[in-house]
């Protein structure tokens, strides 16, 4: 070598030297490629399965349910929430502002998890199919963007009903560790809501039923379709409400894609700026969480 020139050893050093992490990170999936029979030739994210019975709680997850009238201000709701289940602990920060525009019959909503913390055991990280040996790490979630419009409201024999339109954005990370999907997505919701009052409280029923559809890698099925439905109950009074649902969505894959569950949730109603929320909610199907919620709700 003493016979080369300078310049042609450094720059062989200096490809050797970027060569080296493109060779471990191919060793280092090994581990995956054995685990999960790889062919040697399709790329690992059609391994992935875009369900939420096989995703992150905050993937797919059932929307909130509506309850066919419309804030008339706006306001903004920020939550801490814990998810658990078997093989997987979850804790995420969620934010959800809407904006009036031109009239209180029409606004606009935006729906965020900024940051997500996971981790898994090596059961649930392969049934996932997951890259991340470690089966832990940071995540940031999809962009949620709605339109909310006022169908009808106050009419004396007639339930409330709103109709809303959401677009859900590819903006999540972490598609390789099964926590977002990276593809878009929408859903319709028609919402109805009743509310018969009396001197000392409150009670309204409310019902949702909609469309829910999503970008899917399959090469049968490039997208699931599935039916959005809801039904609740709320109770209140002059300084706190409650309010229960059961709803879910019925995919038509049936690749764990037909998610059922249970809400509970509790919020002040002071004459101020500031009240305070909680929540719990239970998957029943195809979404194998428990969560718990915690926040506020500004109005602005």
């Amino acid at each position: 070598m003493g016979n080369l020139p300078k310049n042609f050893i450094f720059l062989l050093l200096g490809c050797l030297l970027l060569g080296a992490p493109g060779v471990a990170n191919g060793q280092s999936f090994d581990w995956w490629n054995t685990r999960h029979n790889w062919d040697g030739f399709t790329h690992w994210h059609k391994y992935i399965r875009l369900s939420p019975a096989f995703m992150g709680p905050n993937a797919l997850p059932v929307p909130r349910s509506e309850q066919g009238i419309l804030p008339e201000v706006a306001q903004l709701e920020t939550n801490l929430v814990a998810h658990v289940a078997k093989g997987d602990q979850t804790q995420n920060m969620e934010m959800a502002l809407y904006l009036p525009l031109f009239s209180p019959r029409v606004g606009l909503e935006l729906y965020w998890v900024p940051a997500e913390y996971y981790q898994t055991d090596t059961l649930v990280r392969d049934l996932r199919r997951a890259r991340g040996i470690s089966g832990k790490g940071w995540a940031t979630g999809d962009l949620y963007i709605g339109t909310h419009i006022q169908l009808i409201r106050n009419h004396p024999r007639l339930p409330d009903a709103t109709l809303s339109i959401h677009l859900k954005t590819a903006s999540g990370s972490k598609l390789s560790d099964a926590r977002y999907t990276d593809t878009p997505g929408y859903y319709f919701n028609l919402a109805f809501g009743k509310t018969r009052d009396t001197p000392n409280d409150y009670l309204r029923f409310f019902a949702n039923a909609g469309l829910y559809v999503w970008q899917t890698f399959g090469d049968r099925h490039y997208q699931n379709d599935a039916f959005l439905y809801g039904l609740g109950l709320e109770y209140g009074r002059a300084s706190w409400k409650v309010s229960s649902s059961l709803s879910g969505y019925h995919g038509y894959i049936g690749d764990g894609d037909q998610p059922l569950v249970v809400r509970l949730k509790g919020s002040t109603r002071r004459q101020k700026r500031l009240d305070y929320t909680c929540g719990w909610q239970l998957g029943l199907r195809d979404i194998p969480y428990a969560s718990w919620r915690l926040g506020a709700v500004w109005k602005l």
